[in-house]
């Protein structure tokens, strides 16, 4: 079952306090809705991902590895505009509590860290995607792997401090089940 509002209320005393102003819980259902959203276009992005893989394992020829190439850019390109439009609504998310604010922040410069990897990404591939002959394509080759690799790699950080961030917002908010996923039956022990 997929979890749209995945913090748990805890308790009606925490309710009461709505006329103070938004209370906590509220605040964090307001945050997990907008952190949620990551996940539609996650899954989307992962899907055109494994398509242009398999592409680009099936190319035979120059034309096929651009065809291939542009496909991933569309694709960086899709997702870099969620990303922007997340990082929006996270700025037009009110929360008056100061961690969730500092949560919402730290949360933003993380995802757009990982939309200016994702576009050296897109740029790398376009070396790619530019390539006229086969000469150069081996020609931009290294130059291509160097920058893909290191966005990568800055790409793979970044989703460990996501995860980390989340971590800290769900157990701030109370959450059982983690923000931007879903509830699933427990895995069987290992030794079963």
């Amino acid at each position: 079952m997929r979890l749209s509002r995945s913090i748990l209320p805890v308790g009606l005393a925490a309710l009461t306090l709505a006329s103070c102003g938004p209370s906590k819980v509220a605040q964090c259902n307001a945050f997990a809705d907008v952190i949620n959203q990551a996940q539609v276009f996650k899954d989307e992005f992962e899907t055109e991902i494994d398509s242009f893989t398999q592409q680009a394992q099936g190319a035979e020829s120059l034309g096929d590895i651009q065809t291939a190439a542009t496909q991933y850019i569309s694709a960086v390109e899709k997702v870099v505009v969620s990303i922007d439009g997340m990082v929006t609504s996270l700025g037009e998310l009110e929360l008056a509590d100061e961690q969730l604010s500092q949560y919402r922040d730290g949360y933003a410069e993380i995802i757009s860290g990982s939309a200016t990897e994702l576009n050296v990404a897109g740029e790398a591939m376009q070396l790619v995607a530019n390539a006229e002959s086969e000469t150069d394509l081996s020609n931009v080759l290294e130059e291509f792997q160097g920058k893909a690799n290191n966005a990568f790699t800055n790409l793979q950080t970044l989703s460990q401090n996501e995860a980390t961030l989340v971590n800290d917002i769900n157990t701030y908010c109370g959450a059982e089940v983690p923000i931007g996923t879903e509830e699933t039956a427990p895995a069987a022990p290992a030794d079963e």
